[in-house]
């Protein structure tokens, strides 16, 4: 059964905070320093990660107005189907999208958060929680679409190029004392960045 993309509802903060943090920790392995991977994992555990989540859920919820969402990618479990489906299955990747502080076009939005279990990569997942984010903010006028990444992340930027995403910004973050450079890739308009017209 092929998995579902929905938006996230409140109930699901404690799936999407263990999703957040099991894909983090194994992504960034050797990608960040290692006092950085070592204070996310003492300090960043799935319970606080859902806690994050349920206040962002929460926030949304009391938009009138939401431009910022966010989005999972549900493997149902067998034999669901309609209602069932719906609500149940294993939540196994998570994506965020807002307004954008920052961007080199008007009315832009941005990819703040995407995460997918590591075994689940590999299979369309990600490009399917980028799609929803973009329509989203697509219909909300925001056309345009950013994402930063990791300098050192070789994987998320391959796949953001395969997506046709171009480097338009370098910037830099910090985290536990250490400066990690980023690339931000961009996508003037969404409109090319949709089922079956990728490259």
């Amino acid at each position: 059964m092929s998995p579902l993309v929905r938006p996230a509802r409140p109930t699901d903060a404690e799936a999407m905070g263990r999703v957040t943090v099991s894909s983090y920790l194994a992504a960034h392995r050797g990608q960040v320093p290692e006092p950085v991977w070592l204070a996310r994992r003492e300090h960043w555990t799935p319970e606080v990660s859902a806690r994050a989540w349920a206040a962002a859920l929460a926030e949304i919820a009391a938009d009138t107005d939401p431009t910022a969402c966010v989005y999972l990618v549900v493997e149902p479990s067998a034999g669901e189907a309609g209602a069932a489906r719906e609500s149940g299955g294993e939540v196994v990747g998570v994506a965020m999208g807002q307004r954008a502080d920052a961007a080199p076009w008007p009315r832009t939005g941005e990819v703040s958060a995407l995460y997918v279990l590591p075994g689940h990569q590999g299979r369309g997942l990600g490009r399917l929680l980028v799609w929803a984010v973009a329509a989203h903010l697509r219909e909300r006028g925001l056309p345009a679409l950013t994402i930063a990444v990791l300098v050192a992340n070789t994987p998320a930027r391959r796949f953001y190029q395969a997506l046709g995403g171009r480097e338009v910004a370098a910037e830099v973050t910090e985290e536990s004392g250490h400066r990690l450079p980023q690339v931000v890739y961009g996508w003037p308009d969404t409109a090319h960045l949709a089922p079956g017209s990728n490259p």
